[in-house]
């Protein structure tokens, strides 16, 4: 197959002087089928006139290459209740599920792809012994060469979820009504990807291998299941519902994220056999939720409004380096996920209006505004502290920001 060279710079890009060089060796397509069977069963059953009760179960099958072996006792149960006391103008609901995920298909490819016994790919500095000189590449994969794996558990279990929810609502008047709600989410068998065959020593005391469980290969990649997550929410509510041209609704989330693996697809843990330094914060643990929207209709403009909030989401804090088992490094004593970012807050607009063309066409004039008060939200903070007891001058300063205002002008012909 064709080679790739890196460079850190377009200097050295037109000199030549490439940094690493890439190569694969072997089979270039896969094929692979992933058959997937589900069923369920679900009923409703009133028991009286203010409760009601439901349940369901739903079964999934799903079949994968051969060696890999799925559990077929995904039954997931799901239950409800609805009660509504007295004059029905409180309502309880109850809810509790269980959902299954499949196995992702790009982690068993990655697993066929990279058995090693027919594909194999080599990564070379410019300064390593067989690296080739620019432009050409290498006629066969080095003799001796070690080189990467990739397994997949042969038992991998499927990702599920288990949910349970608990909401109190109230009508205060006329299409009004306020309500509070707790939401529990855990996952459970989160794939995730550990290093199995990590270096335990440093090139200058085991220049060989690293000191490496098994010599004769480079990184062994295993796909498994051992990834979890813990959600707790409790989200208050108030509802206007359209009376005298006029809606309201104000939703405020308290909430809290935890886990032991990172959004990004596949993450690695910090230690590969000690999963618990890595239970932190979720990527997407945001405290604070708030949105406010509305619409209003006066002499034929529709005029609807809605505001967000939300409170910083953490980042992993990094020293810029890599542990001996090349993955980032955290400073001493740091957690996952204890660095703060930035919150956000934007105002959306959209302002339109119908005219009737004839008995049968209508015109809707529409205009629309992001960001309105054109506010900036800081994204994606630096999150290199560096090797020293004293932070970096860049570490914590946003590198992106969200967009600035935008409007947009929109005709819809409506028949």
């Amino acid at each position: 197959l064709y080679g790739s060279y890196s460079y850190t710079s377009l200097a050295n890009f037109q000199t030549g002087t490439y940094n690493t060089f890439g190569q694969a060796f072997g089979k270039v397509d896969w094929f692979q089928t992933n058959p997937n069977l589900g069923w369920f069963i679900q009923d409703e059953w009133r028991v009286r006139t203010d409760l009601t009760l439901n349940a369901g179960i739903r079964h999934d099958v799903s079949w994968l290459a051969a060696g890999i072996q799925t559990r077929n006792g995904n039954f997931s149960p799901r239950i409800g209740l609805a009660y509504a006391p007295g004059n029905h103008r409180t309502v309880i609901r109850l809810g509790f599920g269980q959902y299954y995920d499949r196995i992702p298909l790009r982690a068993v490819a990655n697993a066929l792809r990279g058995a090693g016994t027919d594909y194999k790919s080599i990564t070379l500095q410019r300064t390593q012994t067989g690296a080739p000189g620019f432009p050409n590449k290498l006629a066969s994969f080095p003799t001796g060469t070690l080189f990467n794996l990739a397994t997949i558990d042969s038992h991998i279990e499927n990702a599920y979820g288990l949910q349970a929810n608990l909401q109190i609502e109230r009508e205060l008047a006329q299409n009004t009504s306020v309500s509070v709600a707790y939401l529990y989410l855990r996952g459970v068998h989160i794939v995730m990807q550990r290093n199995l065959n990590v270096p335990t020593v440093t090139a200058a005391q085991d220049p060989v291998n690293l000191g490496r469980p098994n010599p004769n290969f480079a990184n062994i990649t295993q796909y498994s299941g051992q990834g979890d997550s813990y959600y707790n929410g409790m989200t208050l509510s108030f509802q206007r519902r359209a009376l005298k041209g006029a809606m309201a609704r104000v939703s405020y989330t308290l909430s809290r994220a935890i886990d032991n693996t990172g959004n990004f697809f596949f993450s690695s843990p910090q230690t590969n056999f000690n999963l618990r330094d890595d239970r932190g914060l979720s990527d997407n643990d945001q405290r604070h939720r708030l949105t406010v929207s509305g619409q209003v209709t006066v002499a034929g403009f529709q005029l609807s409004p809605i505001f967000n909030y939300g409170s910083a989401y953490p980042f992993n804090i990094v020293t810029g380096g890599q542990t001996i088992q090349t993955t980032a490094a955290r400073p001493a004593g740091i957690g996952r996920n204890t660095g703060v970012g930035f919150n956000s807050a934007s105002l959306d607009v959209r302002l339109s209006r119908q005219l009737k063309v004839t008995e049968r066409f209508k015109m809707e004039w529409i205009a629309e505004s992001f960001n309105t008060l054109n506010r900036t939200n800081l994204q994606f903070p630096n999150n290199t502290f560096g090797t020293g007891t004293v932070p970096l001058p860049a570490f914590g300063t946003a590198t992106a920001a969200s967009d600035p205002r935008q409007i947009q002008l929109g005709l819809r012909l409506l028949f």
